[in-house]
């Protein structure tokens, strides 16, 4: 259901590429090359200036 705002109603919609299931799973597989130290950690920082330059 979308909120009320203004009595209008506002409904948000998200295209994903992918489903809930298979982003977790490649979440969980970045963090383990994390972990295995194959890949360098993102700080939240570096996650939004990547999501921003990519838009």
């Amino acid at each position: 259901m979308g909120k009320k705002k203004g009595g209008k109603r506002m409904h948000a919609t998200v295209e994903r590429d992918r489903t809930p299931s298979e982003s977790l799973k490649q979440s969980l597989k970045e963090m383990k090359l994390m972990k295995e130290k194959k890949i360098p950690k993102k700080s939240w920082r570096d996650y939004i200036e990547e999501q921003k330059r990519e838009n």
